[in-house]
């Protein structure tokens, strides 16, 4: 599509954004999945003072969902295709997914508010009744050493025209409001604020205020069957007197 934004790559300027901020990156062009390469690097003797390192890359050829599911993106440099790896001196426990979901939402909707931000259990952000971005978090135990990989994939200026329940943020927009390229430093700003924040509790039970959050922003799904009545403490989710596991959706 020959548009002002065609020419942009999202990885390189997420790239540029981790070097200002003094963060580890490793940038490719193509790479087969960010997260292979987040775990084979994950205990690099050279990188383990880096708190985090950030992988990013432009496109994947071979980018995994959760279980047999895989991620297609648009058209190279369309998304932010990145793996966030902590290094963690904490046990990541099952409530880890939600917190992450919920750090990207509110991510999302923090910088762009006027949008329909939603959370699908377990891993899906969606814009309305069309997914945006996918999550997938795995972890990595070396002796004392932890890695918390986070998988974010995030369409931002386009999305897979075969796929109907797909959209990205530039198609999300509203007339009149552009993709500003501050708004976006601004979103990777929150998100890696956000995600440092949850990992750095993910070996406790949810608070309130996430269980509520979490509640809200899974309710707001407009496809669901049955709203959800409650998020308890471990991350189970209730629909009545039937609880329901987050890792089990």
């Amino acid at each position: 599509m020959d548009t002002p934004l065609a020419d942009i790559r999202i990885g390189q300027v997420t790239s540029q954004w981790a070097e200002n901020n003094h963060l580890y990156v490793c940038y490719k062009s193509q790479q087969d999945s960010t997260n292979n390469l987040a775990k084979e690097e994950a205990f690099e003797e050279s990188l383990l003072e880096e708190s985090l390192c950030l992988y990013l890359t432009d496109h994947q050829t071979a980018g995994r969902g959760r279980g047999v599911h895989s991620w297609t993106d648009a058209q190279p440099g369309s998304s932010l295709l990145s793996s966030w790896s902590f290094l963690l001196g904490i046990k990541p426990q099952p409530t880890t997914a939600c917190l992450v979901g919920l750090a990207v939402y509110r991510a999302c909707s923090t910088t762009w508010p006027f949008l329909p931000w939603n959370l699908k259990a377990p891993n899906d952000i969606y814009i309305g009744d069309k997914k945006a971005a996918g999550i997938l978090t795995e972890s990595l135990i070396q002796g004392d050493e932890v890695r918390l990989i986070i998988g974010l994939g995030f369409n931002v200026t386009a999305s897979p025209e075969d796929m109907e329940t797909a959209t990205s943020l530039l198609e999300s927009l509203p007339v009149g409001a552009p993709l500003l390229g501050q708004d976006y430093m601004a979103f990777l700003d929150r998100l890696l604020f956000e995600l440092t924040d949850a990992v750095s509790h993910c070996d406790e039970p949810l608070s309130t205020t996430d269980q509520l959050s979490l509640l809200t922003a899974l309710n707001q799904h407009p496809l669901l069957a049955e709203k959800y009545t409650g998020v308890q403490a471990d991350g189970s989710l209730m629909i009545g007197d039937r609880k329901i596991s987050w890792t089990s959706l």
